[in-house]
């Protein structure tokens, strides 16, 4: 079997071409999630403004206390586990490959899962990839209730990009996945482009990254992406 590059995307790594791929049990098939115990809900409340940051961000405490966290926004870390307990549906018109795995990971990976676009013509490197870590130490940055300032979470995926040695394509904004406060960004690297959303818990990590190499293929890659991302569902 040839070696061949893999993407690289995953918490500022280079991963590169294997012999074998990784199988997770439990994971999502094509058109259908596997069911896991209910989640907790973290949706805000009705009749809220549109607004960049979800409604996770909370003060640690009583709202007008102010000895937690004061003047730094705060984010909610959940402690349920997303990578370990995550589920996701396979896009329409994707398949899961092996020949990939993580070779340098920065937190410790416990599985990788590639899927590819079942279609001719597009490149080894065009390709969605779920990664889930465990073992994350927030240090002294988290609080007694669960909470790191929004700027934590952003200095972390900027030390994944300066891993990688990526140039950013915007600004890291915090989003949703799974109803739950995440971390996307664009970023580029020599001869792909990508999205990656980085969805944090107390002590796990759950990665998506969806990436191109060529304008062609951006629209279909973006698609699927959105569709992806749009599934995942934590417990």
């Amino acid at each position: 079997m040839n070696r061949k590059e893999i993407w690289r995307v995953a918490v500022g790594l280079l991963l590169t071409g294997a012999l074998a791929g990784c199988q997770v049990p439990g994971t999502g098939s094509e058109g259908e999630p596997e069911p896991g115990p209910p989640g907790e809900s973290s949706d805000g409340g009705p009749g809220e403004p549109r607004r960049t940051i979800p409604p996770q961000l909370l003060e640690c405490g009583a709202p007008d206390s102010g000895d937690k966290g004061a003047g730094e926004e705060q984010i909610d870390l959940t402690d349920a586990r997303v990578a370990a307990d995550a589920r996701w549906m396979i896009p329409a018109g994707y398949t899961e490959a092996d020949g990939y795995y993580d070779d340098l990971a920065y937190e410790q990976q416990t599985f990788l899962v590639t899927l590819v676009p079942d279609e001719p013509g597009y490149d080894t490197l065009d390709l969605l990839g779920i990664v889930g870590y465990e073992g994350l130490d927030w240090g002294n940055l988290a609080r007694e209730c669960g909470q790191v300032p929004v700027v934590a979470m952003l200095e972390r995926v900027q030390q994944y990009q300066d891993a990688l040695g990526s140039e950013a394509l915007n600004e890291p904004q915090v989003t949703e996945v799974a109803g739950l406060p995440a971390v996307t960004q664009d970023m580029r690297i020599p001869n792909y482009d990508f999205r990656g959303y980085w969805l944090f818990s107390q002590t796990e990590l759950l990665f998506l990254g969806c990436q191109w190499t060529s304008g062609s293929a951006q629209p279909e890659i973006e698609r699927s992406c959105r569709e992806l991302v749009a599934s995942v569902v934590v417990g």
